[in-house]
């Protein structure tokens, strides 16, 4: 398994939301509560019960669960074509554990299994986020993805608008290409992933964030979908080692959220910076 030279080591594995235990569901509730405003249990559940299964992040020592996300896989038409996604849900890793490769590991073979099911219908990933931090994970590991700082294909818009009226038709503003759950809605804590004036001007990605999602502080939602096409998997065979080598070899590697190009479009939308818990899916409750 997995481990962290952070802390202590940890294990990963996924689970089908019916493998999920009672102790499992109240240590990922005190993990996300400590995170997250406006919260409660009943909605935490409510959001829970969308999913198809989770991926727990468990420290080895005592099997305390320091790290989790929630996903979902399912089909949509898009323009009388059939695509197929993976989405994600809420993705929370305790602060000791932030920058370790674990989670990364396991969602990968997810999106690689579900990619397999059917290998020739269009694959992406969905994902919605309210702070900046998941949107870099987008941006750094995704070749062709939605929304860009330069612009791009119009097709993965569309993809997004198709999966915004799937999922949350009542939230989804069109023209403002956000998700408005209101004022009561979950939120980030005031100290959790603050854009600053340096982070902006460090990162284009960041202040582009800001600029489509201006009301993030309040819990609006951008959502997002990077495509798992097997163009951006050739490339990565060719990027990934030239990555590797100027991090360990030749030390030119930039840290993590100043990375611009992305990096591996396959499946490890966990590397190269520290995951946060950002709100990938807060639905209330009706």
């Amino acid at each position: 398994m997995p481990e962290t030279s952070r802390k202590e080591s940890v294990s990963t594995f996924y689970r089908p939301l019916r493998g999920i235990t009672v102790t499992h569901i109240k240590q990922m509730y005190d993990l996300y509560a400590s995170f997250y405003e406006n919260t409660a249990l009943d909605v935490f559940m409510h959001d829970l019960s969308k999913k198809s299964g989770v991926i727990l992040v468990t420290r080895k020592s005592d099997e305390k669960v320091v790290g989790f996300s929630t996903l979902t896989c399912f089909d949509l038409q898009v323009e009388g074509r059939a695509v197929r996604g993976i989405f994600s849900g809420d993705t929370i890793i305790e602060p000791a554990y932030w920058g370790s490769n674990a989670l990364a590991a396991t969602f990968h073979r997810r999106v690689v299994i579900e990619r397999l099911k059917k290998p020739l219908t269009p694959f992406y990933w969905f994902l919605i986020s309210k702070g900046y931090k998941t949107y870099l994970l987008l941006t750094n590991n995704f070749y062709n993805y939605y929304p860009n700082v330069r612009g791009g294909d119009a097709r993965y818009r569309r993809v997004t608008e198709a999966y915004c009226e799937a999922l949350f038709p009542a939230a989804f503003d069109r023209q403002k290409m956000v998700l408005d759950f209101g004022h009561d809605y979950v939120r980030l804590r005031g100290d959790v992933a603050e854009i600053t004036p340096e982070l902006k001007a460090a990162n284009p990605h960041i202040a582009f964030f800001e600029k489509v999602n201006p009301e993030w502080r309040r819990g609006t939602e951008l959502p997002c979908v990077g495509s798992c096409d097997y163009e951006s998997v050739l490339r990565s065979c060719v990027d990934m080692p030239l990555k590797w080598l100027r991090k360990h070899v030749l030390r030119t590697h930039r840290p993590a959220g100043i990375e611009v190009a992305p990096m591996s479009p396959s499946g490890s939308p966990w590397q190269d910076t520290d995951v946060l818990p950002d709100g990938l899916d807060r639905q209330r409750a009706s």
